[in-house]
């Protein structure tokens, strides 16, 4: 279970944040899209998109914002 905490982690073993983020928006959009599936609700990838890009854009400025952290 090693590979989990390094796939997390940067190249000096600090967990990164950034990264656990954006493999929860790949799993989240890949459960979406066979939840709408499954279901026979309509999927529309693009709305989706565009919401995780808010919330990165977001998270981007938060990081930005405290550096020091």
């Amino acid at each position: 279970m090693n590979w989990i905490r390094l796939m997390f982690s940067d190249e000096n073993g600090v967990p990164d944040e950034a990264r656990v983020a954006a493999f929860l928006v790949v799993l989240t959009f890949c459960g979406c899209a066979i939840w709408a599936q499954v279901t026979g609700h309509a999927w529309n990838p693009q709305e989706f998109g565009i919401g995780a890009g808010a919330l990165a854009a977001g998270l981007g400025a938060w990081f930005g914002i405290r550096k020091d952290n």
